[in-house]
């Protein structure tokens, strides 16, 4: 079954491409009269936020090349080195050295005695590792082959683990709730306040977003609870499931490209009508930056430009812990789209991910607070404030000028069961 678009004439804002958090000023859109200004990670807010990212932890070998070797030829490897990967340990690496962020991963890896050396590792980075599940098979491995002349990343996956079910998922989750309340935490709050899902494992991720949905919303925490979900590798049977299950969802490139588009904007204004009505669209595409769709409006945040690139593996994941980390500390979606973007820029000019933070606090620092003080002194919304909409935030940005969600409602198809493909 084709599911066929209809298109509209609309118009995409794009945030000032000139901007730089160092700047002391930014210039305005014609779409909204609230300045959207830029943060300091670590002056916002002095509650914790717990979160917890659930997908698949890969030891990567990483081969640097000056081209991509042809069939049965030996190449030089000029740089190879081994760190640990896997888009959600990605995306732990960097949330994990914002101040005030707990994460957790969940994911199944080797067993205890093989993944110990894994685990003191992610433990010494704050990453907490008690919600991981052991097997008796090894940690999956992943070789990637990055070419210098292209800049292309070729992957190659090995992975034999049994994969996460909805009952693991679930105990894991019980088990976290009974350490809370053990802690004397008893009040109606969740064991987690965002809860993001890597596009991988179909039925059973849908399984457990359910199971989850159903836990938060019986009892009484389901306004605190962020769900979102990356949707990265188009070719799993089955993804587009997970369409109208996040809040929030990211988008790769290559899953739009392999749907029939060629540009964000159009492909976020036909796959929104698939997706929870009310829910937050972004986009990544590479050097063009990435696009968001908020409220009837797609908005675009231009990559800052890098004149050598160095390494980018995870660039995505970046991406996805910039907006978590911007999110989940009350900040603007505008806000949290144009520090993403700029984060995953200069993530590729270096290797690895180390110091991002500390990187991004110093380039943000003249505004520290103006946004969350303001936000919080004129409209009263912050991201837990309770504003709750069929399983999303509803944010106030001042006169930001967009269609009301009801309006949306009224328009889109609301069905998972039909697949996106563009005619």
């Amino acid at each position: 079954m084709v599911f066929t678009f209809i298109k509209k004439s609309q118009r995409k804002i794009v945030l000032d491409e000139s901007f730089s958090g160092s700047s002391t000023s930014s210039s305005r859109s014609s779409s909204f009269d609230q300045q959207i200004s830029p943060i300091h990670p670590d002056a916002i807010s002095s509650k914790h936020t717990n979160v917890l990212l659930v997908g698949q932890i890969y030891m990567d070998t990483i081969m640097t090349v000056e081209y991509y070797p042809q069939e049965d030829s030996k190449i030089h490897s000029g740089h190879t080195h081994q760190r640990r990967g896997g888009n959600c340990l990605n995306t732990a690496e960097v949330l994990t050295q914002f101040s005030k962020a707990n994460v957790s991963v969940m994911s199944a890896i080797g067993s205890k005695e093989s993944s110990s050396a894994l685990i003191s590792q992610l433990e010494a980075r704050n990453i907490k590792t008690n919600t991981c599940l052991h097997r008796k098979a090894p940690t999956p491995s992943c070789y990637i082959i990055q070419c210098k002349d292209t800049g292309s990343r070729t992957i190659i996956s090995c992975n034999n683990t049994q994969e996460i079910t909805r009952e693991e998922f679930s105990r894991k989750i019980e088990m976290s709730s009974i350490t809370k309340a053990m802690s004397f935490d008893s009040d109606a709050t969740p064991p987690f306040t965002w809860v993001h899902f890597e596009g991988r494992n179909i039925y059973e991720t849908a399984a457990q977003i359910d199971w989850l949905e159903s836990k938060a919303t019986r009892e009484g925490w389901r306004s605190q609870l962020t769900i979102s979900i990356e949707l990265e590798k188009p070719d799993r049977p089955h993804i587009d499931v997970l369409l109208t299950r996040g809040d929030i969802i990211f988008f790769s490139k290559l899953y739009a490209q392999k749907r029939g588009y060629e540009d964000a904007e159009e492909f976020l204004r036909d796959v929104q009508g698939k997706c929870k009505p009310g829910a937050v669209l972004f986009c990544t595409w590479g050097e063009k930056g990435a696009s968001c769709f908020f409220r009837g409006e797609v908005y675009h945040a231009s990559a800052l430009h890098q004149n050598h690139v160095v390494d980018t593996v995870g660039a995505g994941d970046t991406f996805i812990a910039g907006v978590i980390h911007c999110m989940s500390r009350g900040h603007h979606i505008l806000t949290a789209l144009r520090f993403s973007c700029e984060m995953a820029s200069r993530k590729v000019a270096q290797t690895g991910f180390d110091g991002l933070a500390d990187l991004m606090g110093k380039v943000w620092e003249n505004t520290l607070c103006s946004e969350l003080t303001k936000t919080a002194q004129e409209h009263k919304i912050m991201l837990h404030s309770k504003s709750y909409e069929n399983g999303f935030l509803s944010y106030g940005f001042g006169t930001l000028r967009s269609k009301n969600i009801a309006t949306i409602r009224s328009q889109i198809s609301h069905s998972s069961s039909v697949p996106l493909i563009k005619q």
